[in-house]
């Protein structure tokens, strides 16, 4: 392949690119080492921000608690993963959106694809439930291990970090002025006056909204992780509030959302999802899920075998 750049421009230096090998120090190894040993003490939480292996490092292992020494646990992460020291997967960066485009290359596949989807098919699991539940996550490389939990008790889960854009709290309003029965929606975010000010822009004016669509809807915006309480009993890393960051009245400490070990996160979003969950109502969905998939495989075993459909 060409060395050319795209655009014809030239660099006096970059970054490796690709699979790079890469030779650390001892100093370096060693903490890749202790990076290595939060990956597989979280590995059922994997994949992992890099914020929460900061935070991990800090916690466990006295590592700086500085943005220096945070955007040189970046460097020294993107390096390992680029020598094949620490598997891509492990870790989750934000980026690219994705939109495949439609099509099969044949019948066959297509039916392979709905053999697939419904081996794992599953009632919703919603179905039953007093209240519809939403789970809102202000990190957005957060929201696959918050799915993990989530999804298990039938809730949906959307990231909800920055000011979310005018269009985006519109649809939003929507969707929770179309349910029929009472809506709870819990947040985890940071602790921080930027944190707590995103839930409370975000519940001031999608009930604003709602309530012009529909008056008689009902909506509980409530707080999952961080609180203050989680703070004490966790003992959390906390920060001074940043002189920049002066929405609402003064902060005496900051807690980032990462800070949160990810099983200790896992915990307090399944209780906070418990508590507004009908678990009676969760083993009759599955339970029907179980009948309703029996039937789905049943009636694909009729299709003709040159279509793909018979095992």
């Amino acid at each position: 392949m060409s060395a050319a750049t795209v655009t014809g421009r030239t660099y006096t230096s970059t970054r490796p690119r690709g699979f790079a090998p890469w030779a650390p120090r001892a100093d370096t190894l060693d903490l890749l080492h202790l990076v290595r040993g939060v990956l597989d003490e979280y590995a059922a939480q994997l994949p992992l921000t890099a914020r929460q292996i900061f935070y991990r490092l800090v916690g466990a292992h006295g590592y700086d608690k500085t943005e220096a020494a945070y955007a040189r646990l970046c460097e020294y992460l993107n390096r390992a993963r680029r020598a094949g020291i620490i598997a891509f997967g492990a870790i989750r960066d934000d980026g690219t959106v994705e939109r495949p485009a439609p099509g099969w290359a044949s019948p066959a596949q297509f039916w392979r694809a709905v053999r697939s989807t419904a081996q794992r098919y599953i009632h919703d699991l919603s179905d039953g439930q007093p209240y519809h539940v939403e789970l809102w996550i202000e990190a957005t490389g957060m929201v696959p291990q918050a799915a993990a939990v989530a999804h298990r008790y039938g809730v949906a889960v959307y990231s909800a970090g920055g000011f979310n854009g005018l269009t985006d709290k519109y649809e939003t309003a929507q969707r929770l002025a179309g349910q029929s029965r009472p809506a709870v929606i819990l947040h985890a975010g940071d602790y921080d006056p930027s944190g707590c000010a995103i839930i409370d822009s975000l519940a001031e004016d999608i009930t604003a909204f709602v309530t012009e669509l529909d008056p008689g809807a009902r909506l509980d915006f409530r707080r999952a992780a961080v609180t203050p309480a989680q703070i004490t009993r966790y003992r959390l890393p906390t920060a001074p509030q940043k002189r920049t960051d002066q929405r609402g009245e003064h902060m005496a400490v900051t807690v980032q959302a990462e800070a949160l070990p990810p099983d200790v996160l896992a915990a307090e979003l399944a209780t906070a999802i418990e508590a507004v969950t009908d678990p009676a109502a969760i083993t009759a969905a599955r339970r029907l899920g179980n009948a309703e998939r029996a039937q789905i495989l049943a009636a694909l075993d009729t299709v003709p075998g040159e279509l793909g459909g018979a095992r």
